[in-house]
């Protein structure tokens, strides 16, 4: 004869939830409340939001606050309500965030260190350089977090996190993990210790087991929202009965599948719009930080065509070409050679053609240090070294106003020496400039103190230096003045 015992049977969801309510009458008969007001148990409630109870406890506290404990019940046929599922798509997302800014951090780091010069030579090598900073952060934080409980989601564990209640469990029955090294069984244990959420086992005896007792402490900081439950029927009801909901509901039936409501158990996985603004905000600042080092960019390129029509018609082509060897000397060279007639004293010059002069008006005789030539010279005067001489092309070359400290100005070669002699044995920086280089109607020789300023400013700080240096030399300090010199080209 065929006997068919409770114990021999699989474990409905209705058994689960009658048992697991006479469990809770026994659990709480001894927690204070009002002995006067009653104690509510109902099972098959919902909420909004699609939020399901299968169970609801509660009563009146004697400090007059509700206290209710929910609980969820699965059978073996409902297992996948408490086995977690890979939430692979937030596991992307997450670890394209996490990449980003990793490429951030570093792109910002390179605009300031410049350990990687961006120009028009080196734009791939650089996206070629942000691809792999992404493949690369993606995957060191794809093996990391691969494991991390947020990416492992439980239908039972999510929903508890979306409503309030003082203690929520989880009762399953007894065949719904048959091993107890499952690893679906262990997540689900340590989620549920995580989250401080009750696990009961209902046994196929009817008898009960406590796995985990739920928190007593809200671990949620009130960050869960009240939710007023109903019966089922009656929530079907009242939504039949409103019109726009019906209308909607119509609506809903001709929507593509994503936008229905979704009654499945991955109905509470987590939203990634987060994480994919996270990342749409990092390529944003480095396309910003990109043209920055674009317009900071050493070096220009230019079409090579362009380039040779733009030398073609440069002036420079009028300009001589350099000699192939070049002498020993800071002054233009005619013949590649110097002959011992061409260096007198202490100054020396290159040799020069005669120019006719015109008659209307002889030029002074030249001291004799220096030859009779067109260009004019400089002599710069240090202490300790013998006077340098320069050709005035030298100084043609300006292209905004120099300013000079003029100490005084002498008629001729010899007197002006004298003078640089002078200060050349006071350790005081001079040189003389013939004045015809920057002023043609003007003879003699002018001599300056210190350098060739870009500035009035300049030279005035170097006046003011001059009065810790024997002012003997320098005459009077009050009488140096500051002479402009304009740009000149005569060639």
């Amino acid at each position: 004869m065929k006997t068919t015992t409770v114990e021999q049977q699989a474990l409905s969801e209705n058994i689960i939830k009658k048992v697991a309510l006479r469990f809770f009458r026994q659990y709480y008969k001894f927690r204070l409340r009002y002995e006067d007001q009653p104690v509510i148990a109902k099972y098959d409630l919902e909420g909004v939001g699609g939020i399901i109870a299968d169970g609801y406890y509660s009563f009146k506290k004697t400090d007059g606050r509700t206290f209710s404990a929910t609980f969820e019940a699965t059978s073996k046929a409902s297992r996948d309500e408490v086995i977690y599922k890979p939430q692979m798509r937030i596991l992307f997302w997450d670890g394209v965030a996490v990449a980003s800014l990793a490429t951030l951090v570093l792109v910002a780091l390179n605009y300031f260190q410049k350990f990687q010069v961006l120009d028009e030579r080196t734009v791939w090598v650089r996206l070629l350089l942000l691809l792999v900073s992404m493949v690369v952060s993606f995957f060191v934080f794809y093996l990391i977090a691969k494991n991390f409980r947020r990416y492992r989601y439980i239908y039972a564990v999510e929903q508890f996190k979306r409503y309030h209640a003082d203690e929520q469990w989880i009762a399953l029955a007894e065949d719904v993990f048959p091993n107890s090294s499952d690893k679906y069984f262990r997540e689900l244990k340590e989620q549920c210790i995580y989250n401080g959420i009750g696990l009961l086992q209902v046994q196929h005896n009817l008898d009960t087991k406590i796995l985990v007792t739920p928190s007593r402490q809200d671990i949620f900081l009130g960050k869960r929202k009240e939710v007023d439950f109903m019966p089922k029927k009656l929530a079907e009801q009242q939504m039949a009965e409103n019109k726009f909901n019906a209308k909607w509901a119509l609506l809903q039936s001709w929507m593509p599948g994503f936008l229905k409501n979704d009654k499945s158990v991955l109905r509470f996985q987590r939203s990634y719009n987060s994480q994919i603004g996270i990342a749409m905000g990092c390529f944003l600042l480095i396309g910003f930080l990109f043209m920055k080092e674009m317009e900071l960019s050493g070096y220009q390129f230019v079409d090579r065509s362009e380039y040779r029509n733009d030398i073609a018609k440069s002036e420079s082509n009028q300009v001589r070409e350099q000699p192939e060897v070049l002498g020993d000397s800071l002054l233009p060279m005619e013949n590649n050679s110097l002959e011992a007639k061409d260096f007198e004293g202490k100054i020396w010059t290159p040799k020069k053609k005669e120019q006719p002069k015109p008659a209307a008006k002889q030029a002074p005789p030249p001291p004799k240090p220096l030859k009779p030539k067109d260009t004019t010279e400089i002599v710069i005067n240090q202490k300790g070294e013998k006077p340098i001489a320069y050709d005035c092309t030298r100084f043609y070359t300006f292209e905004t106003n120099k300013y000079v400290i003029e100490e005084g100005v002498y008629p001729n070669w010899p007197r002006a020496e004298r003078r640089l002699a002078l200060l050349r044995n006071s350790s005081i920086p001079s040189a003389a400039l013939l004045k015809s280089c920057f002023f043609p109607n003007e003879d003699g020789f002018m001599i300056y103190l210190g350098e060739i300023y870009n500035s009035p400013e300049e030279a005035s700080q170097y006046i003011e230096k001059l009065n810790g240096v024997q002012q003997t030399m320098v005459r009077n300090v009050r009488q140096l003045k500051i002479v402009k010199l304009r740009p000149t080209r005569r060639f």
